[in-house]
């Protein structure tokens, strides 16, 4: 009987997709589209204003809490597909 072995490099992680998944996020999401403010700057600032007063939480009607979703979320998906497309390219997923 043969056991067939789990793969350690499961998730097979590349420092590329990372690397261009940060930066492909980080040059959109700086540009002025919400109100002449861009959606990096409105969660950085949000960061700063919860940080004046540190001890107390934001509270839960804090704009705070959807800059940092909606980043994170566009962050995350760009994430995804890189790591998809990378993979899937270098792995000929995507061949005829």
């Amino acid at each position: 009987m043969v056991v067939a072995r789990f793969p350690r490099d499961w998730l097979r992680r590349d420092l590329n997709v990372i690397g261009f998944g940060l930066i492909g996020w980080i040059a959109p999401s700086s540009v002025p589209v919400i109100n002449g403010n861009s959606l990096t700057g409105l969660f950085f600032s949000s960061i700063g204003q919860e940080l004046a007063h540190f001890p107390t939480p934001p509270p839960v009607t804090s704009q705070f809490w959807l800059w940092l979703v909606t980043w994170h979320l566009g962050l995350f998906i760009v994430l995804t597909f890189g790591q998809i497309g990378f993979k899937g390219r270098t792995e000929d997923y995507f061949e005829k």
